[in-house]
């Protein structure tokens, strides 16, 4: 007697099932020693065949490992032959159907005699480029029976759950005609039929109870049985939500919740747990709004503080957690938090009593104290925003660890932090683009205090917490997903409230959410209302913003990006719910779409990413791009609504393409000092353009490990980086620009701004009240001499990295620039940088050289007026100058040709040590002399 109660026995059943809805047999219950008509529909599944107007083959396999095994043992056909053998029949007036025959145990060369389980089955065009499988993209396969058999084909599962009053239809299949069949419920035979092979019977529920209905099939002396459980519950107590309750857990005292879940059209509803040891009792059957939308219970009689593991147990068979939430229990991943120390005092997993992810319940709880409640939150032009992934900040990978490193981001002058997602997502190492529940932060990074914690601290230091959202989509594990589908982890089907069977648009991961639903317009106003409220996070950053939308076709990516009036219609939405409440916070969306989209929705008041990477790395290997697209004004927005960014957890690292593709002549690009240089003069120009920045972590210091080998892959931290000399230097810089943002509105938001980025000489002039800043730059890889550069106004303008003061008399002035040279002026005099890259220079463009003291000498050393230099006769037309102990420049030229020797007059020069270097494109000289 077979009699399938287990989950890996449900699991297969659910897969033939899935298989059969584009591939059927004849018979139903195929053997394997008698012929087998496959027939395929290529209408269904993937659909990769249908209309192809081509041949199509079989490519099958035999599964000789168990009934389970998904591998295929033995494989007749080689992959992309047009193989006669293989070749199927099409069905004379049927476009789409085919049929190919065989008898399995004798169709596989089999020598040894192995037990066929299985057929494993994928369909093909000649070559193989067109494929026909399973709707989720998989093989198909047909279990086959070994002798003979009684299988149920309705209901394919082993249980099935009715409401007093349903009706349902039972069939019974053997694998040979000719059989006797009978049907008994509870011992009680209920209709029987003889010389067939097939036999229905229709049940009427009448009562509340569980019942078991067998199929018993015999053909000679051979027979076989088929055991099916009927749950049949009573109808479901019609009565409305209680005033004030909310969708989730409502927490009414220390001893009761009730619970509500949304569940349109489902009919049945059970809450399992530990306070009812996960029994679907009578008493724990939900109540039905009158409407049909909402089954809620109340449960009382609980321990104060004790967390419950529990579920919802729909209609007899889904099993799924709370959607709203903020803990949950999973089969797979828990244990490994439990073993690693991760979460304290983290339950393990009801197993053996249910199946599939559940949540967490507990009254009580103790609350979070806040501490740093007042603080003040930068305009969205000031942010400087650092994107950081808790997984790969900190080899710890938790909620702690970055509340402990929140001193150097204090110290970077960092006034806002972007997690990127910390929702539950599917696993325990992921980027979290990958969601499962949007209202439970995830476990393995530590609990929902500890993130609080994080998000107080750094509140108390000033900055302001941005949460990377994901609503665009969610994955196979999210209970909404999961309430309505194919089953498993399969698509949502056309009845789910919330998501798209299929995607509007190319880009989509995971399951698309329809934002034109009024299920999910509620449902993301809650949960950015819950992240808000709860965690007191001060804004978001919307993933793949564009996706809002159901107007696209599925793969029309031009129309992806085109102007969109129903998502902007979303948006706004959105963006109006969350200042209903919020009126201070941060909406950022990762949008890249048409201009004109931006703009109307920047105007409006939500900020965007723009992604400058490709300009950036481009420059960081030595060519020439025109970013003027990073300025919002050269999009034509009102507002600086704009954060362009060098790299995100998205782009290639800038740093890495440098030292793996820069130049190498005239100046060797690949050499960490003058990638420092380059990567030095791309970020001056970064913080130049007005707007809210944005910084990936690490890039502070030049992180340099490839994203793509490995996208999702954890990556080293580098914190080591910060002990090295040329490293630090960049980091430093980092701290001079952002400190100029935070202490100087011309940096956010200027009267006036003059963009020239299209030359190798680029410059950008801002101006208003309070100052006006000149920054002009040598994207070049050559030494420039005599260009003439521009200046606002006359008079006297202060060299902010070195202090020095410089008169300037006319509105241009002629410079000569090293490559990656660049200069910061101010018309008001600021403190000088502290930071000790600027001790000596600012900038070294090419590695020093060791040259004989035959060929270079400076003297008289010391000197009261004239200084002779001696240069090596092949840096003729080389770049010198002499610059005091702060960096100032005293004097500079460019040496003649022909001569080797310098004759330079001190005299005016007060007493001190200096500086002499020289450069040219291979070499950078330096030497120190005293003048008296």
């Amino acid at each position: 007697m077979k009699t399938y109660y287990s989950f890996l026995s449900f699991f297969i059943c659910l897969w033939s099932f899935e298989a059969l809805a584009q591939v059927s047999t004849e018979p139903t219950v195929p053997n394997a020693n008698d012929k087998v008509k496959i027939i395929y529909d290529a209408t269904k599944g993937s659909g990769g065949l249908k209309d192809c107007a081509c041949d199509v083959y079989i490519h099958i396999g035999a599964v000789t490992e168990s009934a389970e095994s998904t591998t295929w043992s033995i494989v007749p056909f080689q992959w992309g032959t047009t193989d006669a053998k293989a070749k199927m029949t099409k069905v004379e007036g049927q476009a789409n159907l085919y049929i190919y025959e065989l008898t399995p145990n004798t169709f596989f060369d089999n020598p040894n005699g192995l037990t066929i389980y299985r057929l494993g089955l994928v369909f093909r065009n000649g070559d193989g480029s067109k494929e026909g499988k399973n709707s989720s993209g998989g093989d198909i396969f047909v279990n086959l029976s070994q002798g003979y058999q009684v299988v149920f084909t309705s209901p394919n599962s082993p249980a099935i759950s009715m409401e007093v009053g349903e009706s349902f239809t039972f069939k019974a299949e053997t694998s040979s005609p000719d059989s006797e069949i009978k049907f008994t419920l509870d011992g009680v035979q209920v209709a029987s039929g003889i010389v067939v092979q097939s036999l229905s019977y229709t049940y009427s529920a009448t009562k509340a109870g569980n019942f078991e209905l067998k199929a018993e099939a015999i053909k000679g002396s051979e027979s076989d049985t088929e055991t099916v459980t009927i749950e049949v519950f009573s109808p479901s107590n019609t009565a409305p939500l209680p005033t004030g309750a909310k969708l989730g857990i409502n927490y009414l005292s220390d001893t009761e919740v009730l619970l509500a879940l949304n569940a349109p059209g489902k009919k049945l509803v059970h809450v399992i747990g530990d306070f009812n040891d996960w029994e679907k009792r009578p008493d724990y059957q939900m109540n039905r709004t009158p409407d049909g939308e909402i089954f809620w219970l109340k449960i009382s009689g609980l321990t104060p503080a004790k967390e419950y593991i529990f579920q919802y147990l729909v209609e007899g068979e889904i099993r799924i957690g709370d959607p709203y939430a903020d803990k949950t229990s999973d089969p797979d991943h828990d244990q490994e938090i439990i073993n690693q120390g991760r979460y304290p005092g983290l339950l393990p997993y009801p197993a053996g009593k249910t199946q599939y992810q559940a949540t967490y319940l507990q009254t009580a709880q103790p609350q979070y104290s806040w501490k740093n409640l007042t603080y003040t939150k930068p305009k969205p032009e000031e942010l400087v925003v650092y994107e950081l992934l808790v997984r790969d900040f900190d080899d710890r990978r938790s909620y702690n660890a970055v509340q402990e490193r929140l001193d150097y981001l204090q110290e970077l002058g960092i006034n806002a932090i972007e997690l990127m997602p910390v929702g539950e997502f599917e696993g325990n190492i992921s980027w979290g683009y990958n969601p499962s529940f949007f209202f439970a932060p995830d476990k393995y990074y530590g609990t929902k205090n500890d993130l609080k914690s994080l998000i107080d601290e750094a509140h108390g230091r000033g900055m302001v917490i941005i949460l990377d959202m994901v609503l665009n989509h969610a994955f196979g594990q999210n209970p909404m997903v999961r309430l309505y589908n194919d089953g498993e982890f399969g698509a949502p089907t056309p009845d789910n409230p919330w998501f798209n069977r299929n995607a509007t648009h190319p880009f989509n991961v995971g399951y698309d959410f329809n934002h034109e639903s009024k299920y999910t317009q509620a449902f993301v106003d809650s949960v950015n209302n819950y992240w808000l409220t709860e965690y007191k996070i001060d804004g978001f950053r919307f993933d793949l913003s564009k996706g809002f939308t159901q107007v696209v076709s599925g793969s029309n990516v031009g129309q992806w990006s085109q102007y969109d009036p129903s998502r902007i219609k979303i948006w706004k939405h959105i963006y109006d719910r969350i200042k209903q409440n919020h009126p201070d916070a941060y909406v950022i969306l990762e949008h890249l779409a048409d201009n004109s989209e931006e703009k109307e929705l920047a105007d409006y008041g939500m900020m965007f990413w723009g992604n400058v990477n490709f300009d950036f790395r481009e420059m960081a290997k030595g060519q020439n791009k025109d970013f003027n697209w990073a300025y919002y004004g050269s999009r034509g927005w009102k507002e600086p609504n704009l954060i362009a960014y060098q790299e995100s957890h998205d782009e290639e690292r800038v740093m890495w393409e440098t030292l793996n593709f820069g130049a190498t002549s005239p100046i060797n690009l690949k050499q960490l000092e003058n990638a420092v240089n380059r990567n030095q003069l791309l970020t001056a120009f970064y913080f130049g353009i007005p707007g809210p920045k944005m910084i990936w972590q690490f890039g502070e210091f030049g992180y340099d490990q490839e994203l793509n080998n490995d996208r999702l892959g954890i990556k080293p931290t580098k914190w080591n980086y910060l002990d090295n000399p040329q490293r630090i230097r960049l980091n430093q810089l980092y701290q001079e620009m952002i400190k100029l943002k935070s202490e100087h509105d011309v940096f956010n938001k200027p009267d006036k701004t003059t963009l020239n980025l299209s030359g190798t000489v680029k410059s950008i002039i801002l101006e208003s009240e309070e100052m006006d800043v000149v920054l002009h730059g040598n994207f070049g890889l050559t030494n420039v001499s005599n260009v003439s550069l521009s200046f606002p106004k006359t008079g006297t303008w202060y060299n902010y990295f070195t202090g020095e003061e410089f008169l300037v008399n006319s509105t241009t002035v002629n410079f000569s620039l090293r490559s990656s040279e660049f200069y910061l002026f101010t018309d008001k005099k600021l403190p000088k940088p502290t930071a000790g890259i600027l001790q000596v220079d600012l900038i070294t463009s090419v590695p020093k050289e060791t040259i004989p003291d035959s060929a270079f000498k400076i003297y008289p050393v010391p000197t009261v007026g004239q200084l002779n230099v001696q240069l090596p006769i092949e840096m003729t037309g080389a770049y010198y100058r002499i610059v005091d102990m702060t960096g100032r420049v005293l004097e500079e030229g460019i040496t003649q040709s022909g001569r080797e020797i310098l004759e330079l007059d001190v005299t005016d020069i007060k007493a001190g040590i200096y500086i002499f270097e020289a450069f040219d494109t291979k070499r950078a000289l330096q030497k120190r002399f005293i003048k008296n």
